[in-house]
């Protein structure tokens, strides 16, 4: 009984150890679905949680252009959309993520769980890191970009995942080793080894 989450920087191989963590475990995988429970928190459209997580804190005057096109934000701001700010977000996901540790047995990829959770009973923090070069091959390997495209989505996506923790913790704390119950290089260590460790620190 217990809820693991894992942060990851991308290309790490977050989501291929997340979920076969669930599986060796039998819990459930939470990584992108959690989108349309925040959403119902907030009481607005799936759609403009994930614009919000693109866009990052308000310290920032824009959106990434290259990820949420100007026909695509000028749809979210229309008023059929309800107006959804920090706050209101912060709170969804604290919410769900407190709904998903009282439910138990899951593993979360992504959304600040190391930082919601932090010293909840049962549940362990999970990071995962790789040296850029293997997170390029990764990239490659899974989803076949050439290495250059692949770069430029690591340096974008690390980019988000920055902006976005800032809702949660200060940047100097987001790859802290102390707030982590263990820390992964992927780069070094396969990911079924990966996944035995997480398990038998669970277990």
């Amino acid at each position: 009984m217990a809820v693991i989450t894992i942060s990851r920087q991308f290309g790490a191989g977050g989501r291929t150890i997340g979920e076969k963590v669930s599986q060796r475990l039998g819990y459930r995988y939470v990584h992108e679905d959690i989108v349309k429970e925040i959403a119902l928190k907030a009481k607005c459209s799936d759609e403009k949680i994930k614009a919000m997580e693109r866009r990052g804190t308000s310290k920032l005057t824009r959106f990434l252009e290259k990820i949420v096109s100007a026909s695509y934000i000028d749809r979210l701001i229309a008023e059929d959309y309800r107006y959804v700010d920090e706050g209101t977000y912060v709170d969804a996901v604290k919410s769900v993520m407190l709904d998903l540790y009282e439910k138990n047995n899951a593993v979360i990829v992504g959304r600040a769980g190391q930082f919601i959770l932090k010293d909840k009973p049962n549940a362990y923090h999970i990071l995962l890191v790789a040296p850029m070069s293997f997170r390029i091959r990764f990239l490659v390997d899974h989803y076949y970009l050439k290495e250059a495209q692949a770069e430029k989505a690591i340096k974008r996506a690390d980019t988000i995942r920055t902006r976005f923790l800032s809702f949660f913790a200060d940047e100097t704390q987001h790859e802290n080793p102390l707030n982590y119950h263990l820390v992964i290089n992927t780069g070094f260590i396969p990911v079924e080894k990966a996944v035995s460790l997480i398990e038998e620190l669970v277990r």
